[in-house]
């Protein structure tokens, strides 16, 4: 093996320019990946950990046939008051907890769009009714920039920051919202401004949402004790979530389950939409350090085509051969990892601290942000390169057992 190793190390450094060549190459390629890799995962955590943390929770709970009469597939986006809508919900969330022991809490929700006012200004928009009981341990993500969280009974209401700018309110301030019950009837509730609330991370999200408590919001759409979905958080959130959904759609009936996934909307399609994109970089980055190595291998069969021969007329054996030129593969295959590698580590690392900035409005709303900031993750940073230097030596297959299968007489004859 000493020798191999020697002969190994010899005919690579035998034609320097085209190894440096074909390990920069890999380099490269590998550093690309590993950043491309910590991209995706900073996406989700600024923007979909967050998100899961203030809005989708993991699982989430409607009526069987809640979206009947909306097409029959519930949407992010719509409003509960067009649901058909769970009864008792606080009970049936003590059922569900107490059936599922991989669910932490629950957390029921009834949305609905209103006119919100204040003196002569008004816009519209979307009021979102919770269980402040159950906000810290389903929402714990939903923070704020002023102000405080309203209390259970309290006619009180978060509002978006933008909200409260057009409107010209803060804290201690009050505002109407108008709206309609379920049949038509026009209703009002004045709420007292709480806080100002906010996620750090999705401030690109916020649009024109703000929470009040469930009663309130059960009583502008004369629903009495109902609710449009129930928001589970998992008790260990790395767990995957469709397990989860699916053994409740199947011990329960009367709901749907769905996953943060399924109701994920605009927070997973920018990450979803870079997963794709890395995948495919990552393939084509495999298939071209697979071309240039496989071109090196070839090369060097027919340029030591006669010490080949040479090789075998002496008593080589083909393995010895074949083995030859996989360990030429996989030292070039490894050094190219750990340099791209400690490459992607590096930029990574200084990503990290000066963060990818976004150049567009889109880019804003898939960071979530104004910058991206990646970290290492060094599991990415083994594997990586563990996996071209396999690439590596699956290109260099073809080339290797060419040259073992050289007969030494035709072999020695080659010009």
């Amino acid at each position: 093996m000493p020798l191999l190793f020697t002969l190994a190390a010899r005919n690579l450094f035998r034609h320097t320019r085209r190894t440096v060549l074909t390990v920069s190459a890999l380099a490269l390629g590998v550093a690309l990946m590993v950043l491309g890799r910590a991209w995706t995962a900073a996406m989700e955590t600024a923007v979909v950990t967050p998100a899961k943390d203030s809005t989708l929770g993991h699982v989430q709970l409607y009526a069987r046939d809640a979206a009947a009469d909306e097409g029959g597939h519930v949407s992010f986006i719509m409003p509960h008051n067009n649901y058909r809508l769970l009864q008792e919900p606080r009970a049936l969330i003590a059922q569900v907890l107490q059936r599922e022991p991989r669910l932490a809490a629950g957390l029921a929700r009834l949305t609905m769009g209103a006119l919100l006012s204040s003196g002569e200004a008004s816009m519209e928009g979307l009021l979102i009714g919770i269980d402040p009981a159950a906000r810290p341990a389903v929402y714990p993500a939903l923070g704020l920039r002023a102000g405080r969280h309203f209390e259970a009974g309290e006619k009180g209401a978060l509002l978006n920051a933008g909200v409260a700018r057009r409107l010209g309110v803060g804290p201690g301030d009050d505002v109407v919202a108008l709206g309609n019950t379920t049949d038509g009837r026009l209703s009002a509730a004045r709420l007292k401004v709480t806080g100002i609330w906010r996620v750090k991370g999705l401030e690109a999200y916020e649009w024109g949402a703000c929470y009040a408590d469930l009663a309130v919001v059960q009583e502008l759409l004369d629903v009495g004790d109902e609710a449009g979905v129930l928001i589970f958080r998992q008790t260990d959130p790395r767990l995957p979530a469709p397990p989860i959904a699916e053994s409740l759609a199947r011990a329960l009936p009367r709901v749907e389950a769905h996953t943060w996934e399924d109701m994920g909307g605009p927070f997973i399609g920018g990450m979803m939409l870079t997963r794709f994109i890395a995948s495919i970089t990552d393939v084509l980055m495999a298939l071209i350090v697979a071309a240039g190595v496989m071109n090196t291998a070839l090369m060097s069969v027919f340029e030591r085509t006669r010490e080949i021969g040479t090789l075998r007329a002496v008593g080589s054996r083909r393995r010895r051969v074949l083995s030859l030129f996989l360990l030429e593969a996989l030292l070039l295959g490894g050094a190219g990892g750990l340099l791209g590698g400690a490459g992607g580590v590096g930029l990574v690392t200084v990503l990290g601290h000066t963060g990818i900035p976004a150049f567009s409005e889109a880019q804003r709303y898939s960071y979530g942000g104004d910058a991206l900031f990646p970290r290492v993750d060094w599991g990415d940073a083994a594997r990586v390169p563990a996996a071209m230097t396999l690439v590596c030596l699956a290109a260099a297959l073809g080339p290797a057992v060419l040259a073992s299968r050289l007969r030494p007489a035709e072999a020695l004859r080659y010009v």
